[in-house]
């Protein structure tokens, strides 16, 4: 079976038994079961060692360290000690981290997500944020009945500014008169792990009349999940955009809940979740056959990354370099699964798979986050 050694800061390492592979991780802020970014990341690896200890029986240790930015260095130091072959460091934050241990131990293999370090045994692979993004702002413009949505994004840095700027231009593609309304839960790492500032965040942004909120701000962003599952619906003197979400959900059955708070009159509301499939979370009685308020999700694949890598280094043919994964490459998308299929219509589908083939021919232009 696969053994998992976590290691906490202040905790002794536990001494790998003898392998045939031992890998590592060291988290970003906002912990390993963030249920985005970091945990994208750690179960892509899971999946890959899973898959090589069934299919060739290969017996795999993974060691695992939890920390911050300020103590992922000395985190990854103590893993690289261990005589691992592979190190995945998720987030910018490690960046510094991954050039100055990377420099001492030459024979062992790293990977920097969302940010790059040249080395000769560190691969750092890059996203198009602003790409998937641009398909679930197109889909919240689409559907949006109030004519208003939200953004909450973590960090407020570039990385996170450039899911706020693509989630802009989709949605205002979709719908030239709707509003984004843009919010960030602070300016220190601190932003990644703090659902309390983001539910109030998103629940302003609903004062305001938005019905769709998208959440970019890693742990955080529970927050704005807990704000929809909990409001789950609004009532509004405003006139309402004529979507077709209406009639979409006037053919699902509501939860239990649903039905007891929300009246004839009330709309549902959604939030779009990010990088791992969060559309699940959505789910508020454990029946995705009844209304489910995760609308989409942009799915940015970290799991694939630390997957590649991790086979990458079992068949022989890792190499360093950066990486940047977009539509073109399958690196970035939304999700689409039995939890959201009844809101996304045929035809909307079919105009997201236009505007994909668009953007990876050039036709279509979704201009990144710029200072």
């Amino acid at each position: 079976m696969r053994k998992v050694l976590v290691l906490l800061v202040a905790a002794a390492l536990t001494i790998a038994s003898a392998q045939d592979y031992v890998f590592g991780i060291t988290f970003d802020a906002g912990g390993k079961f963030d249920g985005s970014f970091n945990e994208g990341t750690w179960r892509g690896m899971v999946l890959a060692i899973e898959e090589l200890q069934a299919e060739r029986g290969l017996e795999i240790d993974l060691l695992e360290f939890e920390g911050t930015p300020e103590t992922s260095a000395g985190g990854l130091r103590t893993i690289a000690g261990q005589n691992v072959e592979l190190i995945v460091s998720p987030g910018f934050a490690q960046a510094d981290a991954v050039a100055a241990v990377s420099n001492e131990f030459g024979d062992t293999f790293f990977v920097l997500i969302d940010a790059v370090v040249e080395a000769p045994n560190v691969r750092s692979v890059l996203f198009e944020e602003h790409e998937g993004s641009f398909l679930v702002g197109f889909i919240a413009g689409t559907l949006s009945q109030t004519g208003v949505v939200g953004f909450v994004g973590g960090m407020d840095i570039p990385l996170i500014r450039n899911f706020n700027t693509g989630y802009e231009q989709g949605v205002l593609h979709a719908c030239p008169e709707c509003t984004v309304i843009s919010n960030y839960v602070g300016v220190t790492p601190t932003a990644w792990n703090d659902p309390a500032r983001a539910k109030e965040l998103a629940t302003n942004q609903h004062a305001q009349g938005a019905d769709i909120i998208y959440a970019a701000a890693g742990a955080s962003g529970n927050g704005v999940i807990d704000f929809v599952n909990e409001t789950m619906c609004y009532t509004t003197t405003r006139t309402l955009r004529s979507t077709g979400l209406a009639e979409q959900v006037a053919q699902i059955d509501p939860s239990p809940a649903y039905a007891s708070a929300c009246g004839a009159d009330a709309q549902p509301l959604f939030f779009i979740g990010v990088d791992s499939n969060q559309n699940p979370l959505g789910d508020i009685d454990g029946n995705p056959d009844t209304l489910n308020h995760g609308l989409t999700s942009m799915l940015k694949r970290v799991d694939v990354a630390a997957y590649d890598a991790i086979m990458d280094v079992v068949d022989g043919t890792f190499e360093p370099g950066t990486r940047v994964l977009g539509l073109a490459e399958n690196g970035v998308g939304f999700a689409l699964d039995e939890y959201n299929e009844a809101l996304l219509t045929d035809s909307l589908l079919a105009e997201i798979a236009m505007i994909s083939d668009m953007i990876v021919s050039g036709q279509l232009v979704v201009e990144p986050y710029s200072d």
